[in-house]
């Protein structure tokens, strides 16, 4: 839900920050008061384009902030997530426009594109009464607000993953297709280099282990006199085991007498033992060292043909064996290819079937839910004083199939008598198209999941009676979801959990546009101003007082 409102330097707005609640919540205000500022101060937040003309004159920057509660939106906390936008159960959406017209978006501190900042924010929040702004206008919405009310979720998710199947392999087809184009050529290519590789028959570790024969071989000469070297100093007659059995024989002779010796004497004969153990390998490495220029010539002809061939094929020589394998398996899937586009073929109806069974059942069950829906949007329009009002959710086939099915929807409506069904995006009146989706969203309170919806205009060209039911309707409404309406009849405002006064004033020869959240008596005051105009009598603030209290006991 939306927390916080801040704004900066925007119209007539100096410096705002409103607090706002779960429930239904309304704004008033005498006309020319700034109502619709705080509209398009959260409209650019949104995402929606921004104008120079709003910043307030004399300022460089206007900076407007919105923060929502994520808490019980786990797929928008999912959304940040996968853009590495995260901040846990919280979102700060930012907007600032300079008075050069140059606007940046951010969200949780982040910069993005404005783009990003509609995709999000059409997941938080709803505007209606204007219709650039409504998303009910959008077929897309419209069916998944349908989808919702059908609760057929498990249907849909089959319909979907049937289709996403049978496009994949569709895709696996045409790539398999493309092959084939040049499959003679390509067959050519890999039989050459399959009998090369043949001929070379490179195997795992070979390089490394002919590097290390090839060291070995062309130092075999050096090896073998410091080899035999070594072992002389170590083993002939005063070397160091000499040495050291002679360092023995003294200590050996005096331990008795200087037990502080018995420590050195046992590390020497360890010495003795690891010398000795070392001399004899070094002997025999050294003597078995061959001196052989064949050995060594092979060995290198066979580094240099391993060598050549990786270069042609732009690897590591060590790479050979997994290049061979690769080409084995191409040329072993070309050969089967033929085989494999008449078994994808055959895939591809029996999943193309599968699709349109489970899709032909999702629209038996959406004609069902449409029928359910229509009726309950037209009783909620009659209640809201569209007494001939009727509305009906249309579905026809669609041209061309798609994950969410084989439909076209559109919602359809005749506000009054006389008046054709049309579709909903033709409503001219805003007022009556706030108060076709406020049917709407009643009669989907329980599935829709937009978490706060704004209502601008609802009360235009209705009177009180209607005005009251309409103010029920949005309480009743505040108890699945967020609701926030920019209202002039004091009937509708009296249903608010909360109540939001916006007001001009002058300050130092500058107008300012000021919004206040109302204690109960404030209500009472502001109630019976818009009962009776701008003289408040004792008779208006009776009626006033008494109008919010039978709304709050509803």
């Amino acid at each position: 839900m939306l927390s916080e409102l801040s704004i900066q330097n925007l119209a007539l707005i100096e410096k705002l920050n409103l607090n706002f609640s779960n429930g239904f919540s309304s704004l008033t205000g005498e006309t020319g008061a700034g109502k619709s500022i705080l509209l398009d101060a959260l409209g650019l937040t949104l995402g929606e384009r921004a104008d120079s003309s709003l910043v307030r004159h004399g300022s460089k920057r206007a900076d407007i902030s919105a923060a929502f509660d994520l808490s019980q939106l786990p797929h928008v906390q999912l959304w940040l997530q996968e853009n590495e936008l995260d901040d846990e159960t919280s979102c700060l959406l930012r907007r600032t426009v300079t008075a050069e017209g140059r606007s940046k978006a951010y969200i949780n501190g982040i910069p993005v594109a404005v783009a990003q900042l509609k995709t999000l924010s059409n997941q938080l929040i709803d505007i209606h009464g204007q219709h650039e702004h409504q998303s009910l206008l959008h077929s897309g919405k419209q069916l998944a607000l349908l989808d919702a009310f059908a609760a057929h979720t498990e249907l849909f998710e089959q319909t979907r993953d049937s289709f996403k199947q049978w496009k994949s392999l569709q895709q696996q087809l045409s790539a398999l297709e493309q092959q084939q184009q040049d499959f003679q050529s390509r067959l050519e290519l890999l039989s050459f280099q399959q009998q090369e590789f043949a001929e070379l028959s490179p195997l795992d570790d070979e390089f490394e282990e002919l590097e290390l024969q090839q060291n070995q071989l062309s130092h075999a000469s050096e090896i073998k006199r410091r080899g035999l070297s070594a072992y002389d100093h170590l083993e002939v007659e005063q070397g160091a085991s000499d040495q050291i059995n002679h360092a023995i024989h003294q200590l050996e002779e005096v331990v008795a007498f200087c037990p502080q010796f018995e420590a050195p004497l046992a590390q020497l004969n360890s010495a003795l033992i690891e010398i000795q153990e070392a001399a004899a390998e070094i002997q025999t490495t050294a003597e078995n060292i061959e001196l052989d220029p064949n050995q060594l010539e092979a060995v290198e002809e066979r580094l240099s043909a391993l060598f050549s061939i990786a270069k042609k094929y732009m690897i590591e020589p060590s790479q050979l064996p997994q290049k061979q394998q690769q080409i084995e398996e191409a040329l072993n899937t070309l050969q089967h290819s033929g085989e494999s586009l008449e078994q994808l073929r055959h895939e591809i109806k029996q999943q193309e079937a599968d699709f349109y069974e489970k899709a032909h059942k999702l629209r038996a069950s959406r004609q069902k839910a449409a029928k359910k829906l229509s009726r309950q949007i037209t009783e909620g329009m009659q209640e809201l004083g569209m007494a001939n009002g009727v509305f009906e959710v249309m579905l026809d086939a669609s041209k061309t199939p798609a994950q969410t099915g084989v439909d076209q929807i559109d919602f359809k409506v005749s506000a009054n008598k006389g008046q054709p069904i049309q579709p909903l995006a033709k409503v001219a009146s805003g007022g009556e198209l706030s108060r076709i989706s406020l049917a709407i969203q009643v009669a989907t309170a329980e599935v829709a999941q937009l978490p706060t919806l704004i209502f601008d205009e609802v009360d235009v060209g209705i009177g009180g009676g209607i005005a009251e039911v309409v103010g029920e309707k949005m309480r009743q409404l505040g108890q699945h979801k967020q609701i926030l309406s920019i209202t002039h009849l004091a009937q509708v405002a009296a249903h608010g959990n909360h109540h939001f006064k916006i007001a001009k004033s002058t300050r130092a020869e500058m107008t300012h546009t000021e919004v206040n959240h109302l204690d109960p008596s404030q209500r009472i005051e502001e109630l019976a101003r818009m009962l009776g105009g701008m003289k408040i009598t004792e008779q208006t603030q009776k009626m006033a007082q008494e109008m919010l209290s039978q709304a709050q006991e509803k």
